[in-house]
Parts: structure tokens; C-alpha cells; sequence
């Protein structure tokens, strides 16, 4: 596999900044398994296995993570007509990365899944010509809306997410993920349940709560469904050393 080129201009990248660590994590390894066409495999169980080899996540996370790629503009997926299977490209492939291969390994895309719309895992399709995909986000937002309560035209049920949410930065962002979600009475509930049960971990509430991810993003990957979160950590006996949980910690040798 080619090297691939990282440009200094990711640091102030606003797509980068709409995703989660971990789904950023995500994306720079596509970008090294990816053929010279930006494309590789769609299916979460070959990311994680083949992306993640000393340490599969789950394929819920996977799915989490590559929801928010996607919703960002970074990543689009589609299913090849040849075989029938998952598919996804790097949308900004073309500008940074140079092309050797004259053919490439895999399928090429027709037309992408808009997967934004996710619920337990399960995609709702709707096909996205790939010449049009530039215009994905602003077609979903005119086409989802969003259903107002009252003279200050809020999306139902965002006041309430926005009220029990830690880290209330990036609205305006929030709401257009509100708006595309579009959920009804009981998935506010859902919602509403998981930031509450998310406010009581350890990755929440560590570092001043400096790891609780964006709203925007928080609605994006759907968080609130993920089961594996961390549970709420126990008070150790005085006097004990507390162990270090180095699960959350970087490896330095897999630098961006």
C-alpha cells in the first residue's frame, strides 16, 4: 500500500472537528487502507478486523463511527450493483492523495446510502447520485426538516436535550443534526435517558468533562444506543492506589 499524504491543514478542518476522537481514529485508517480511488470495504466487521487488528471494536461502534463520517461529509457508502455488498469512499479523496493505479480493487460507486438516518443499527436508504454527493447534507436538511414548537420555530423535543446536556457548545450545529434525525416523541425519551446515563461515566466526567464529545455529534452517531459505555466508576478504600485505565490513552506510535 502507497503512503499517503497528511496535510497540516487537518488541524483546523471543521469536518474534523464534528466527529468524535474515535471516529476520527476511524477515518485516518481508511485513509491508509483505502485504494488509490479512495474506496474500500463498507461492512462494520471488516473495518473492525481489518482496520483495527490488535483490537477489533465492536461492529455497534463501528457503525457508530463510521455514522459520523458519513454525516460529516467525510466518508460516503454504497452498495455495488456487481455483488451486492458494502462499499464507501473518501469524499475528499481526489484533492489530497495522489493516484498510481490505473483500476481499482474495488467496485466504483453509482450512487451512495444516505445512512444518516440509522436506528438500531439498521440503514434507511435513499440513493444519492455520486456527481450530486456535494449536496447531500443541504438536500437532506430541506428534504427532513424540522417540526416546530411554537413561534421560535425549535425542533420538538431539542429544548430538552439541550437543557440536560453537559457540554452546550456548537447549537446551531446541533440543531441541523436535530432537524435531520427528526425524532418523534419516544426517541426524545431515548435520547433524553442516554445523555443522563452518559453524564455518570467515566469518560464524561474525567478531565473536568473535557472528553464529552460535541451535541452535534452526540446526535450524529447516535450515542445514546451504545451499551458498551464505561460503567460508573467506584470510589476506591482510602489510602489505595487507583489503578490506571490506559484503555482510553493514545498509542504515540500510531500518530496522525
Amino acid at each position: 500500500m502507497p503512503s499517503r499524504i497528511i496535510k497540516e491543514s487537518i488541524t483546523t478542518s471543521e469536518s474534523l472537528s464534528e466527529v468524535s476522537a474515535d471516529a476520527e481514529r476511524l477515518f485516518w485508517r481508511l485513509v491508509v487502507k483505502a485504494d488509490d480511488f479512495g474506496l474500500y470495504y463498507g461492512n462494520p466487521r471488516i473495518l473492525a478486523s481489518m482496520c483495527f487488528p490488535l483490537d477489533p471494536p465492536k461492529e455497534q461502534k463501528i457503525r457508530a463511527w463510521l455514522s459520523e463520517l458519513v454525516a460529516a461529509g467525510m466518508v460516503g457508502t454504497y452498495t455495488a450493483s456487481e455483488d451486492g455488498k458494502q462499499y464507501l469512499k473518501l469524499m475528499s479523496w481526489d484533492k489530497h492523495q495522489q493516484q498510481r493505479a490505473k483500476k481499482s480493487k474495488f467496485p466504483l460507486p453509482v450512487s451512495f446510502d444516505n445512512t444518516c438516518n440509522q436506528r438500531k443499527g439498521n440503514q434507511m436508504k435513499s440513493k444519492v447520485p455520486v456527481n450530486e454527493n456535494e449536496n447531500v447534507n443541504e438536500n437532506e436538511e430541506r428534504e427532513t426538516g424540522t417540526r416546530p414548537t411554537g413561534a421560535t420555530g425549535t425542533p420538538r423535543g431539542f429544548d430538552r436535550f439541550w437543557a440536560v446536556y453537559p457540554r452546550r457548545v456548537g447549537k446551531q450545529d446541533a440543531l441541523k443534526a436535530w432537524g435531520q434525525l427528526n425524532p418523534d416523541d419516544d426517541l426524545v425519551e431515548l435520547i433524553v435517558a442516554g445523555v443522563e446515563r452518559w453524564k455518570t461515566c467515566d469518560q464524561w466526567t474525567k478531565d473536568g468533562g473535557s472528553f464529552i464529545c460535541y451535541p452535534a455529534t452526540f446526535i450524529r452517531g447516535r450515542r445514546w444506543e451504545e451499551d458498551d459505555r464505561p460503567d460508573v466508576p467506584s470510589q476506591p478504600p482510602k489510602g489505595a492506589v487507583p489503578k490506571k485505565d490506559y484503555g482510553d490513552d493514545e498509542d504515540f506510535l500510531e500518530g496522525r
